[in-house]
């Protein structure tokens, strides 16, 4: 089974949140700092997500320049 790459960047995350809530993402920062999680909520334009350690981190959008997640490719 195939995976594409989907990248979300930071212009386009107030429109299309929800495909990523309840989903595994990983978020690159302005900053190069990369965190991998599930997104739990999108509010305020703050982004909510649980890595695997259970830690919440409260990202701000204007933190943000791309959000990437997996999705199963239809061949």
């Amino acid at each position: 089974m195939g995976k594409r790459l989907i990248r979300v960047f930071q212009a386009q995350l107030s429109a299309r949140t929800s495909e990523l809530l309840n989903r595994e993402i990983n978020v690159v920062l302005k900053s190069d700092q990369t965190f991998f999680g599930r997104c739990l909520k999108i509010e305020n334009q703050l982004l909510f997500l649980e890595d695997q350690r259970m830690h919440l981190h409260t990202l701000a959008f204007t933190q943000i320049d791309t959000v990437v997640y997996d999705q199963s490719a239809t061949f």
